[in-house]
């Protein structure tokens, strides 16, 4: 037998075990037992490739066969007079200047033009570190102006590419105020077309382009073995007084944190992904219903592949694949004798089957093509997404942006076992990211939703978890064009709720269910336990109408989709109900849209319960004239809950009886 490798040491602070051993099912234990060197996350930026930001941005031009446009700018003056000594000479800013002309051929480091991304054109703006390590000053701002000023005319895409040291310190504030000239172009340039703006990190990215162009783009793209950042390491280092951790400013790190958005391998695989994305057609119609598909009884299986260690190709089509595991897809909720053991069957598969269909797969099988605006990372036995993902989908002709829940994996020697999926606010932030993008492109939503809920952590509360989550929810309800909410697994709490907009077109799997929080913490707010027994737990998630049949006869579901155990079955039928949800939208305004959503979650009992209470209050009201409120109160009778009337009362439940208001209780359903 191997020697065990080594135990992290526990005092080690600044170690995560999370980070040696994986999740998802695979022990500490059974690690142990395979000779295998420690690894840390921090490791994967060690292999990650070198990158030379000029030859980047020399193979990117050639590849976009750029025409530039006012090319002749250049500083004339000494502006501010910076100077510095270099020996027994002064050195001006002008000295400079011509140095740095004479070294990399170029007369400034930005440049700006028309290019082509196979059959799609685009304005161009590409900063090149060769000259004044792309440093910012009024030529390379005024180009940036000039850029989104000519997109905007001609009614293109804007796309900005490379390295940059930050602002000239040559130009003093003149240099720094670029900065706000740049963010306001790109402001202006978004507010007035429907056209993507893509910002795309080659190298080092610090300071000036990093606070300005780069962060308010639609979609942020970066070269592997870019750095990103606003203050360099060197200058952390000499505020805090300690080392700057490997790896921490990395666009590795930075995806990690959802600070960019997609990486990408080369120059070439970059172009192949900003061309499929301004491929990808704008076009609004109504679709063409495919024929329904019947329910199939085959059984199925559903694919799980993994690649090398690191981080994935961002394109599909550029993944390599050095495992794949065939998981079966087989209902077990069907084979329960109880309608209580088949919703424990579809709660503890929705937690824990790694056969569930998830949104990547319906990426893949639901749509006609797509483009990812994200990737995996495989690290070691794990196959790790973000919790929310998103991408550029089209179906018959029209584009979609899909926004959704994803979990994890974990994969070892043919088992798979999963993660779900538990969103952060940076997870949310990038929802609201993308569903901005999509306004500003004019395209409707799809949502997937599969989460028992947000990331329930002191860290996830700091960063501002309740913002994040109520943000989300606002933009998604108020998309001024169609969406469609699939309810795919467990649409927990809020977490759930922010990628899941009732009240236009909602879908859900018969598999699936909704619950205001999860099933095992609801029955321990109940039964007042910090660990509810099974048989509460299940009585929990009977009562609380979680099912697809109770969320649509309470109005909140529109169609339900058999989940086959078929995945492709699964899919035509989701596809079906997606254009027939989205047909029942076209042509509508947002003021419309807003309004049918506003009307039909207005609650359906109002009305109903308060001509009720008048009725019982006029009944009663010669005898409770010759009460006081404290007999009242005393001889009021229960009321049951009419939203779970089956329910046994507090009493036979195991909880202290509650004496309320009648006319509270009347109105509380």
């Amino acid at each position: 037998m191997a020697e065990p490798r080594h135990t992290p040491d526990p005092a080690d602070s600044d170690l995560d075990v999370d980070d040696v051993y994986g999740e998802g099912g695979v022990t500490p234990d059974l690690l142990d037992r395979r000779p295998v060197v420690p690894r840390t996350v921090a490791s994967l930026y060690e292999t990650r490739p070198g990158l030379n930001p000029t030859q980047a941005v020399t193979t990117f031009l050639e590849a976009v066969n750029l025409q530039e446009r006012f090319g002749h700018l250049r500083v004339v003056d000494d502006l501010i007079g910076l100077q510095r000594r270099v020996g027994d000479t002064i050195e001006r800013y002008t000295d400079k200047l011509r140095n740095a002309e004479a070294r990399s051929g170029n007369s400034e480091s930005a440049r700006f033009g028309i290019g082509h991304f196979g059959r799609e054109r685009a304005v161009v703006y590409v900063v090149d570190w060769s000259f004044f390590a792309g440093s910012l000053g009024e030529v390379a701002g005024e180009k940036f102006v000039q850029a989104a000023e000519l997109a905007e005319r001609e009614g293109l895409p804007l796309i900005s590419m490379g390295a940059s040291s930050g602002v000239r310190q040559h130009e003093n504030v003149l240099g720094l105020v670029q900065m706000q000239r740049m963010a306001a172009a790109a402001n202006k340039f978004q507010h007035t077309t429907n056209r993507p703006y893509i910002s795309v990190l080659a190298g080092q990215v610090w300071g000036g382009m990093s606070a300005s162009a780069v962060p308010v783009a639609d979609l942020i793209v970066a070269l592997e073995g870019t750095d990103y950042g606003f203050a360099g390491r060197r200058v952390i280092e000499t505020f805090e007084g300690r080392e700057v951790p490997r790896g921490l400013q990395s666009a590795e790190a930075n995806y990690l944190d959802r600070n960019v958005d997609v990486l990408v391998k080369d120059v070439e695989e970059l172009i192949a992904f900003v061309g499929q994305v301004l491929a990808s057609g704008r076009t609004s119609h109504r679709l063409k219903a495919d024929d329904r598909a019947e329910h199939s009884a085959e059984k199925g299986s559903r694919t799980m592949t993994a690649g090398p260690e690191g981080f994935s190709a961002a394109l599909w089509d550029r993944q390599e694949v050095e495992e794949s595991v065939d998981i079966p897809r087989e209902r077990r909720d069907r084979d329960s004798t109880s309608t209580r053991d088949s919703l424990m069957a579809r709660y503890n598969e929705i937690a824990a089957g790694a056969g569930r269909l998830d949104t990547e797969f319906f990426l893949r099988h639901v749509f006609d093509s797509a483009v990812p605006f994200y990737n995996h990372v495989r690290f070691e036995d794990q196959k790790a997404y973000p919790s929310i993902i998103a991408a550029l989908a089209t179906l018959r002709g029209q584009s979609f942006m899909v926004i959704g829940d994803q979990p994890s994996y974990a994969i070892s020697g043919g088992y798979v076992g999963k993660r779900p999926a538990n969103p952060s606010p940076e997870d949310f932030e990038y929802a609201v990211r993308m569903m901005t993008a999509a306004e500003r492109w004019d395209l409707p939503i799809v949502f997937f939703t599969d989460t028992l809920g947000a990331m329930p952590s002191m860290a996830a509360e700091r960063r501002g978890q309740s913002r994040a989550i109520a943000q989300s929810i606002k933009r998604a309800a108020s998309h001024p064009f169609p969406t469609i909410s699939v309810i795919s697994g467990a649409m927990g709490s809020g977490g759930g709720l922010a990628t899941t907009p009732f009240g236009r077109q909602t879908i859900m799997l018969d598999s699936a269910l909704g619950f205001v929080s999860e099933p095992r913490s609801t029955a321990s707010i109940l039964y007042s336990v910090a660990n509810p027994s099974v048989e509460q737990v299940g009585m929990t998630l009977e009562t609380m109408k979680a099912s697809a049949l109770d969320l649509k006869a309470q109005g909140l579901v529109d169609t339900i989709v058999h989940d086959a155990d078929d995945p492709e079955a699964t899919a035509r039928e989701l596809r079906t109900a997606i254009i027939k949800g989205y047909n029942a939208q076209h042509g509508l305004n947002p003021r419309r849209l807003r309004r049918q959503a506003d009307d039909r979650l207005r609650p359906r009992t109002l009305g109903k319960l308060a001509t009720t209470g008048e009725r019982h209050a006029h009944e009663e009201q010669p005898q409770q004239q010759h009460r006081s409120a404290d007999e009242q109160d005393s001889t009021a009778p229960e009321q049951p809950d009419r939203a779970t009337s089956d329910v046994a009362p507090p009493a036979e439940a195991g909880l202290e009886p509650q004496h309320e208001d009648p006319a509270v209780e009347e109105h509380s359903g």
